[in-house]
């Protein structure tokens, strides 16, 4: 083999080589641009807005924080007396809520009236009977207590926006209630506590 053909020879493979090593560059810079070739959108939502809602419990359709119940009041009771008065709790806030009632008594003299007197709360709408026997219709409502000095709701109750319910109160004073107690004095004080915590 002369020199001239074996030297052409070698060329020929040299080139085929490169010619191999384009194809695969061509091939490799296609696939490139294909992969690449994607069409995009966006699109954006505006025009949300928020607000925070009120909670706000009333009581006798007073807006007050402090309200009176003078209905509930009975002076020179005797054992077997009872007094009640009706309070409407109403939800005027935008959210729901829920809530409960304690009763704080006071006994100036130290005779401890406000722990002998019993508490029933019901649902009703009105008292029934009139002093010194009033009295609050129907069976006491569950989660509430049974005596006046400690939580009147023990139970949360919930309300919607916008809705009501009415409590009625009757305190008696027990026929087992003593000499010991005669002439004696207690002041209560009712506090409801409202959540926008839903049990």
């Amino acid at each position: 083999m002369s020199r001239h053909r074996a030297d052409r020879r070698q060329r020929g493979i040299g080139s085929v080589a490169v010619l191999v090593a384009l194809s695969f560059g061509v091939v490799a810079t296609f696939g490139a641009l294909t992969t690449s070739a994607f069409w995009t959108d966006q699109v954006t939502v505006n025009g949300s807005t928020f607000s925070a809602g009120n909670l706000d419990l009333v009581l006798n359709d007073n807006p007050s924080d402090a309200v009176g119940m003078t209905t509930l009041t009975l002076t020179g009771m005797a054992p077997g007396n009872s007094a009640a008065g009706v309070l409407k709790v109403a939800n005027t806030g935008t959210v729901p809520l829920a809530y409960d009632a304690s009763s704080v008594v006071t006994n100036p003299d130290g005779k401890n009236l406000g722990g002998l007197l019993t508490v029933k709360v019901t649902g009703a709408a009105a008292t029934t009977g009139s002093a010194p026997t009033a009295t609050c219709a129907g069976t006491a409502l569950a989660g509430t207590g049974s005596l006046l000095a400690g939580a009147l709701v023990t139970t949360k109750r919930v309300l919607a926006p916008g809705a009501s319910e009415n409590l009625c109160i009757q305190v008696t004073l027990p026929t087992s209630a003593g000499n010991a107690y005669q002439g004696s004095t207690t002041a209560a004080t009712f506090t409801f506590n409202a959540t926008s915590e839903l049990p």
